[in-house]
């Protein structure tokens, strides 16, 4: 057993979606372990494993012995001896215990060395015998096989079937008539059940666990008489009672309605939990001893009694804390103490794993467990498994007296044997294993299969015999039936595998289900409309599904009313119900008539179309394509409403789709709201009226009848859920309030701070840690404070291995600009947690302001390879190499980054000089290509760059110099390669002319590109625009400008000279004088710059030039 010390510290990092849940984790936080045996006592024996030195004792002498009483037993009974393996010596003695005579209950003898009962308690082996069934046994077997076993539609108990009257008999026609009525809880009441778990022991956890007190009732109870045709009925009221015990768990936790009242109370009638005396029952009364004091009442009989149920009409404001016990909380809906919680808890958990921890009333399900267990396997221990799957039998080992156990020797060999010929025991069993595995609190990504191999090992067993009765051997005469059972067998076999989430996920088991079922399923596709104003039919997903029998399907859909299906409809949220202007059909219009018409599917058919469902969510990426086959099935089985959880399943699944698509978003949170409603009996936002709650519901046992074919989610998971899809779409209190109820207090802390209400956030913590401090509390404590010595005490107490408070340290460091202490801090959390790729991304950052880069090339190495998606962090690793001067390392990064971010120019730029650097010039005409282009799409940014003047003269003169080099060499391929990319620079040239703000520059080098071409005409353009750019006002004061126009000059009459026109000539001779004269007239008070005579010289050579033009 878990010891305190072992008790793993939280890991719940806030309402983010599904990966970094831990319910185990904050289970532990959250929880009060007062009354948990923390003990340190030893495993129980495994049977066969151990051999003990201990005389054998056998009261009937090892003969045959004959059952007496008054004339009343079977002549023909054969029974064999009992036989208990002795306890191992390394077992540790208990106190002695003494319990209370009952009419039902035999008690130990005082003299008996308890710890020896324990232990032979759980190695106890009993021999087969034969019994000679009445002709009332055998009915109250058929009436079981039939109850029991999975059947199509509603089936009526007759209890006429039984026969004659007498207490025996009527007790069980009773039982079996609240079964079929929903009536739960009264079975828990009834005598049977007081006699069996009512009587007032005085519990020690020290000497026996609870359900190994539970067993032994069973076995005490079987041994008050040996009459052999009294066991198969008293084995029927214990099925029943266990079963009860297990539906009403599944009430509770799943299905609902709750057993809150909730609505309107009876006036001037003081109402009691509807759970007092059940939870729990009186032989553990002491456990729940504290109640007494703390609630307002008791029961004669001591069981504890809460506060009064409050009805939402009622006004409650002014009720004080000391009148409502606190700890009764409004989701546990339970009259325990958190004492008693907690016990039933440590006993439900399994290989050091917790059960979650705000369930209701879990002391049902344990219940459920001791009961279903003992009559599937009556020799097996409790939690404890061989490697044989099953306690066997020691045919060598020692046996005690059974006497001192308490246990007659008839009765208990009666017991196993009756309880072998029960049909629905090893069903319900394994049922039950099932429950107790969905109720163990793991991360629900993180769970490898690796989780609760003794209950995986326990179900396969039970599964194993339920596979090899219902489905490899005829049941039933009915061979409709055999195959219902044989499929339902094969369904829940495959959905066990799901929840224990072995290797396939159910996937062979489900598809055997579909062969046994002999169900047609097609999922094809057809043209249809899913929106109202949608013109032209498109592809859709479409599931056609054809029953084997016709005729048998329609039957049973006749056995439905229509004003049932009507309420069972009623959970669906329409769209026009959310919205008068909703686009989307409620289903899809195909084009095709006969696509729209479905054949009626039995329920188990509905059932084994969401398993389908389920197995195409687990073999896929959760995607739109996905999304869209599961829906096709989904949209199957809701255009029929026979079944209502079967029908809420469908709706659920269909929600979560939904929830990812935009048009869909808001009816499904609001259709998620409303099944999780409909488990209350309160008013709510989806019920609002007591008619909603009252007629528009279905009764418990409707509810249950199909549980076990469906995945349907626990109260916890639903609102967990919901209030996490509250959060992404920003309605955070309401979420706040929901983890609240499932005491998940990290995510209260967020809600309640994006909220922007710090101080309740605070207040929660606070009280949270006045309870036990941890280090995630104080860390939460630490950010709504802003002070940092929470963080340090929140790394004391994790001994620094408190992931969030070394980074919300290295946070509060960075933003104080002490980087070398926050870079401390975030390497400190990186240890703990290497998987971040964010803080990774920060230290890269923080590493590039000190300068030290190769921890920054580490960093961001880090982000890319956890996350090749980030794009800045490609970015970044290129900044680094670009920085090292490692162009060729850099240019891949860039890539990379572009292929994740095309829009972020600084990454353009980045890519123009590493080509530049690399001489790759066709990439980086490109490179400025997209540039202009980007700056173009996005005129309201003034930092998008044109491509600068160095890096447009590299480019043209690279190229240029490429060409020459090809031409020089006479190689084909580099010269052709070469002239396509200088076409390239025409088109750049061009489209930066034409396309970016003039400058002087630019003309120029489009001359000096044309010259090298051999284009005279378009040089010419590009100087006279070069010419016209240049004339800004004030260049004749600038010495700059005043030398490159000059030059410009020089270049114009050059180009005149060359024609030889005298047009152009004349044209040159005023173009000189004009600059001439301005450059004289802005420096007639300084000197004259040297370019005027230089000016003046190329005048007179153009006078010359003129003269011999004219001549």
């Amino acid at each position: 057993m878990m010891t305190m010390n072992e008790l793993p510290a939280s890991q719940n990092d806030g309402f983010s979606s599904d990966t970094d849940s831990d319910d185990s984790d904050v289970a532990f936080a959250s929880m009060d372990f007062t009354g948990v045996d923390f003990g340190g006592d030893d495993d129980d024996v495994i049977v066969g494993e151990e051999e003990t030195d201990v005389k054998a004792l056998d009261d009937n002498g090892g003969s045959e012995t004959k059952a007496k009483d008054d004339g009343d037993c079977n002549e023909g009974t054969k029974l064999e001896s009992l036989d208990v393996v002795a306890p191992s010596s390394s077992q540790e003695s208990a106190q002695e215990k003494t319990s209370a005579s009952s009419e039902s209950v035999r008690t130990f003898s005082s003299s008996s060395n308890h710890a020896d009962r324990k232990n032979a308690l759980s190695s106890i082996i009993f021999h087969e015998i034969d019994i000679d069934l009445t002709e009332i046994d055998k009915k109250i077997l058929s009436i079981e096989k039939d109850q029991m076993l999975p059947f199509s539609g509603k089936m009526t108990f007759d209890a006429s079937n039984i026969g004659e009257d007498n207490v025996e008999v009527n007790e069980v026609k009773e039982l079996f008539r609240l079964l079929e009525n929903g009536q739960y809880a009264d079975i828990l009441r009834s005598h049977v059940a007081l006699g069996l778990f009512g009587s007032d022991l005085k519990y020690n956890a020290g000497e026996l666990t609870m359900m190994e007190q539970m067993k032994r009732s069973v076995l005490e109870y079987f041994s008050t008489e040996t009459h052999s045709n009294s066991q198969i009925s008293r084995c029927a009221e214990l099925e029943i009672i266990g079963i009860a015990s297990l539906n009403l768990f599944l009430q509770l936790n799943y299905t609902g309605p709750s057993m809150d009242r909730g609505m309107k109370p009876e006036e001037g009638k003081e109402e009691q939990h509807p759970l007092d005396e059940i939870n729990p029952h009186g032989m553990f009364r002491a456990l729940d001893s504290d109640t007494n004091t703390k609630s307002q009442g008791s029961t004669k009989t001591g069981v504890s009694v809460s506060a009064p149920l409050f009805s939402i009409s009622e006004d409650i404001a002014g009720t004080s804390s000391t009148e409502i016990d606190v700890r009764i909380h409004s989701l546990k809906e339970t009259n325990t103490t958190d004492a008693f919680h907690n016990a039933v808890l440590s006993e439900l958990a399994v290989d050091g794993e917790w059960p979650f921890q705000v369930c209701i009333a879990p002391y049902f399900l344990l219940l459920s467990r001791a009961i279903l267990s003992v009559l599937a396997e009556p020799t097996r221990p409790f939690w404890v498994w061989s490697e044989k799957g099953n306690s066997s039998t020691n045919k060598d080992a020692a046996t005690v007296d059974p006497a001192s156990l308490g246990i007659n020797s008839v009765g208990g060999a009666n017991f196993a044997a009756g309880a072998k010929l029960l049909s629905g025991a090893s069903l319900w069993n394994a049922r039950a294993i099932v429950a107790h595995r969905r109720l163990i609190s793991t991360r629900r990504d993180d769970d490898d299969g690796q989780t609760c191999p003794t209950l995986w090992n326990e179900a396969e067993a039970m599964f194993s015999r339920c596979l090899a009765a219902f489905c490899e051997k005829v049941t039933f005469d009915d061979e409709h039936r055999n195959t219902h059972v044989a499929t339902e067998v094969m369904l829940e076999w495959g959905l066990a595998q799901h929840h224990f989430r072995q290797v396939g996920r159910g996937k062979k088991s489900f598809n055997k289900a579909l062969e046994i079922s002999k169900l047609e399923v097609e999922v094809t596709g057809a043209e249809g409309k899913r929106t109202k104003f949608q013109q032209k039919a498109t592809a859709q997903y479409l599931v056609r599904a054809k029953p084997s029998s016709q005729e048998a399907t329609v039957q049973e859909a006749a056995d439905s009313t229509s004003e049932k299906k009507a309420h069972i409809e009623k959970q669906m949220i329409k769209h026009d119900e959310v919205s008068d202007d909703a686009l989307l059909l409620e289903k899809i219009k195909f084009e095709e008539q006969d696509d729209n018409v479905h054949y009626n599917l039995s329920i188990l058919d509905q059932s084994t179309l969401l398993a389908l469902c389920l197995d195409v969510k687990n073999d896929n990426p959760m995607d739109g394509l996905t999304g869209e086959q599961m829906g096709a099935f989904l949209a199957r089985v809701l255009n029929q409403h026979d079944d209502w959880m079967v029908y809420a399943t469908a709706l659920l699944e269909r929600a979560w789709l939904e929830c990812e698509r935009t048009h869909g978003r808001e009816r499904a949170i609001l259709q998620i709201q409303a099944l999780a409603d409909q488990h209350s009996n309160r008013l709510t936002l989806t019920q609002s009226t007591f008619k909603s709650v009252e007629e528009d519901s279905a009764p418990a046992q409707d509810r249950l009848r199909n549980l076990h074919g469906i995945v349907y989610p626990p109260r916890w998971d639903m609102l967990r859920d919901l209030a996490e899809r509250y959060a992404k779409i920003g309605v955070v209190t309401s979420a706040a309030e929901i983890f609240e109820e499932l005491e998940l207090w990290d995510d209260v802390v967020e809600c309640y701070r994006v909220a922007g209400k710090e101080s309740k956030a605070e207040e929660v913590v606070r009280a949270r840690l006045a309870e036990k401090e941890t280090p995630r509390m104080y860390a939460a404590l630490g950010d709504l404070t802003k002070d940092p010595q929470y963080f340090e005490r929140s790394l004391e107490l994790s001994n620094g291995k408190f992931y969030d408070a070394h980074v919300a340290l290295g946070k509060f460091y960075f933003d104080k600009g002490e980087l070398r202490k926050s870079l401390e801090h975030f390497l400190g959390g990186l240890e703990i947690k290497p998987l971040m790729p964010a803080v990774w991304f920060r230290v890269g950052t923080i590493s590039m302001q000190l300068s030290e880069w190769d921890t920054a090339l580490q960093a961001f190495t880090e982000v890319v390879q956890q996350e090749p998606e980030e794009g800045d962090a490609w970015a970044n690793v290129a900044a680094v190499h670009m920085h090292n001067r490692r162009a060729e390392e850099a240019y891949p990064a860039l890539i990379e980054s572009l292929k994740q971010n095309r829009n972020n120019w600084r990454v353009w730029v980045s890519k123009l000089y590493t080509c530049i650097d690399l001489k790759k010039y066709d990439e980086a005409i490109q490179t400025c290509m997209e540039l202009i282009n980007l700056k173009a799409r996005r005129k309201s940014s003034d930092l998008i760059p044109t491509p600068e003047e160095k890096c447009v003269r590299a480019i043209v003169g690279g190229s240029m110099q490429n060409y020459h080099d090809a031409r020089a060499t006479s190689d084909e391929i580099a010269l052709d390669s070469s002239k396509r990319t200088l076409t390239r620079v025409k088109q750049l040239l061009e489209k930066m002319k034409s396309s970016t703000k003039s400058e002087p520059w630019l003309f120029e080098v489009s001359a000096h590109f044309n010259e090298e071409m051999g284009w005279r005409e378009e040089v010419f353009n590009d100087l006279m625009k070069e010419y016209r750019t240049l004339q800004s006002v004030g260049w004749e004061e600038n010495p700059v400008k005043i030398s490159q126009m000059t030059t410009l000059v020089k270049d114009i009459f050059s180009h005149h000279k060359t024609n030889g026109t005298k047009e152009g000539l004349v044209k040159s001779k005023l173009l000189i004088n004009g600059v001439m004269k301005k450059i004289r007239c802005a420096t007639c008070d300084s000197e004259t710059p040297s370019e005027v005579a230089e000016l003046d010289a190329l005048l007179l050579e153009l006078e010359k030039t003129m003269d011999s033009v004219s001549s």
